[in-house]
């Protein structure tokens, strides 16, 4: 039998001996180990947003989280910084949707929530830009389960 257990965000996969193995004499056991991760279909590099949305993600960001985060990004005494090595830091190896995740559920602090999800997501491709990441000719788009195949990776 198996059985998906998440500990600290990593995913195991247990395999426990079956009731039989008790019976017999035989001590139960059980086998931990990572579970399969799916594979991201792109990364941060791939040219996920449109130089047009960072734009309109500029204009969300200068309204409503400059005043914590910084006009660079790069912090202040309300906020971290969230451009440079700060970004790189924390958000590498992460997918794009935990990000987005985060500044939809959490900011802006003075009332998380109140942006619409295209606003939430125009501010994560001008974050993306800000880190001097490239541009494409799509826009990302407000869906976690999109937004989980891209992964965040350093910017060369």
């Amino acid at each position: 039998m198996h059985r998906l257990l998440t500990v600290g965000g990593l995913a195991l996969v247990l395999a426990v001996a079956s009731a039989s193995g008790v019976a017999s004499g035989r001590p139960e056991t059980i086998e931990v180990r990572p579970a399969v991760v799916q594979e991201t279909s792109s990364s941060t590099l791939d040219g996920v947003f449109s130089s047009a949305q960072a734009r309109r993600g500029r204009r969300v960001y200068n309204q409503n989280c400059a005043s914590c985060h910084g006009q660079e990004l790069r912090g202040g005494e309300m906020g971290p910084g969230i451009a440079g090595s700060d970004f790189m830091v924390f958000w590498t190896e992460l997918p794009l949707g935990s990000l987005y995740d985060r500044i939809r559920i959490s900011m802006p602090e003075d009332g998380p929530g109140r942006l619409s999800d295209q606003e939430y997501i125009d501010v994560v491709a001008y974050i993306l830009d800000a880190n001097e990441y490239p541009t494409g000719d799509q826009e990302l788009v407000p869906d976690m389960a999109a937004l989980d195949q891209i992964m965040i990776v350093a910017a060369e």
